[in-house]
């Protein structure tokens, strides 16, 4: 007999998990927590992830997804005429906006869950190989429209444009001197400009 379909979509209980996760930290959240942010009886997140670890597993496998990373991030790329510029608005997309100190920093204590658990690890791992896979691809974009000078190490940039997505995050965090989404397109701009390519390599 088959299952009762989920009525309920996990990008809802996504949704809430993150909110929740910012609000009250990874230690503190409990799945009532979620529930109630999520609008759901405590009852269905049992019936569907068991308990709170495999609530935020799920959390993490579901960042994997190209609903949850890879589809806004080609949205935002697609909307610049200029490939690089769609590269730097595709990494201001999946940073999100700047959040208050209390829930950057629930964020983090969550990081640091993922990172001192090896299943967490591992899929943190495959998280960042798929976003760097994503980020090459636009550079190889911008390499073929002229926009990067040709031979550019995609690999080794797209490696670069992914700590910087990563570390400018965690520096914006402790300054806040300007908002996220310009303090990385700062960075970005820096990165690429030894790599713009100029009438001549055209």
């Amino acid at each position: 007999m088959a299952g009762r379909p989920r009525t309920i979509s996990e990008e809802r209980i996504m949704v809430a998990l993150a909110a929740t996760v910012g609000r009250v930290g990874p230690s503190r959240l409990t799945l009532a927590d979620v529930a109630r942010e999520a609008g759901v009886s405590t009852g269905v997140l049992v019936g569907r992830y068991g308990s709170k670890r495999d609530l935020l597993l799920g959390f993490v496998r579901w960042g994997l997804s190209e609903q949850a990373f890879a589809r806004p991030m080609r949205a935002a790329f697609e909307t610049a005429a200029d490939p690089v510029e769609g590269l730097i608005r595709a990494v201001v997309r999946s940073a999100g906006p700047g959040t208050e100190p209390g829930e950057f920093a629930n964020h983090l204590a969550f990081l640091h869950l993922e990172l001192a658990d090896e299943e967490f690890r591992a899929l943190l791992g495959e998280h960042d190989a798929a976003v760097r896979a994503e980020l090459a691809g636009y550079l190889r974009a911008a390499v073929t429209a002229g926009r990067l000078v040709p031979g550019a190490d995609v690999e080794a940039l797209a490696s670069a444009v992914d700590s910087i997505r990563n570390g400018t995050q965690i520096t914006w965090a402790m300054t806040r001197s300007q908002p996220l989404g310009d303090a990385i397109r700062r960075d970005l701009t820096t990165l690429l400009a030894p790599y713009r390519s100029t009438e001549e390599d055209r």
